[in-house]
């Protein structure tokens, strides 16, 4: 039952509001029952939202204080109050925004005492130079589109396309890996975060692959996290380790896993140093 209740609380708040539309553009009430019954689904809205952000704020306090960082709180919050797929459409949204006010506030999303390994270097150029040529694009908006509707309509999306590769950006440099606390954290900005034991871990090397397509990547006991379509380090795992591509996915088992890192050199010394000392 308590489950049956939390999904249908889920799903409260967009039905009301499809419900709410329905009535306007059905005209199945007179104008008077339409304003009534619109005024007593605005209170049930409200009331639905209120309890929401409560709830979303106890999971993120809950979250939090379990040790996770200021993103999986986030996912976990919006989970709570959300059905999962708009669950997960707001996290990488709201990942975003949250990404680039951690960055401005130079703020990094990782666990107190962890070592960084910084990744992205390889792709931050590009991303940089698609910010760069959005004045031309608007230009060329300006000057080649003669309705005033598409104009503003692509602005907005030029606008909001910028502000979305400003958010990759300061997600890939906020959000590095770490290690740390027995653990290595392995992320792709805020989409993808997997977390691999220390005491598993049997052997750490320099090793480039490429040709992988996807962020995360698993495929005959191995796990590639690549920046663009390549990994620059390769570990070895004592025993197979369950992971999950995505949250909510069936597990899969790993016996190696390889990730990118910008100074793989460093990366590797790093993690033999904890490795050593877990």
């Amino acid at each position: 039952m308590r489950k049956f209740l939390a999904t249908a609380a889920r799903w409260a708040a967009p039905t009301v509001v499809l419900a709410q539309v329905c009535l306007v553009w059905t005209g199945v009430f007179s104008l008077g029952e339409a304003v009534a019954v619109g005024l007593v689904l605005e209170l049930l809205l409200a009331g639905i939202v209120i309890t929401e952000i409560t709830l979303a704020r106890r999971a993120f306090r809950a979250s939090r204080s379990q040790g996770a960082d200021g993103q999986e709180a986030l996912n976990q919050a919006l989970s709570a109050v959300l059905p999962a797929p708009v669950a997960k459409a707001m996290g990488m949204e709201f990942g975003l925004f949250r990404a680039l006010w951690c960055w401005i506030r130079r703020k990094p999303d990782a666990p107190e005492g962890h070592q960084i390994l910084t990744y992205g270097s390889e792709i931050k150029p590009i991303m940089w130079v698609m910010v760069f040529l959005v004045p031309l694009e608007i230009l060329a908006v300006e000057l080649l589109i003669p309705w005033t509707v598409a104009r503003i309509a692509l602005l907005v999306l030029s606008v909001y396309g910028t502000v979305w590769v400003l958010g990759f950006i300061a997600a890939l440099s906020i959000r590095p890996h770490t290690v740390g606390d027995g653990e290595i954290i392995l992320r792709f900005a805020h989409f993808t975060q997997i977390t691999i034991p220390l005491e598993l871990v049997e052997s750490v090397r320099s090793s480039r692959h490429s040709g992988y397509r996807r962020a995360v990547n698993i495929s005959d006991g191995v796990l590639a996290m690549p920046i663009g379509d390549s990994t620059t380090l390769s570990i070895k795992l004592r025993e197979p380790y369950s992971v999950a591509p995505k949250p909510g996915k069936p597990t899969q088992e790993v016996r190696e896993v390889r990730f990118a890192a910008d100074n793989a050199r460093e990366a590797v010394r790093v993690l033999t140093a904890n490795i050593s000392g877990s």
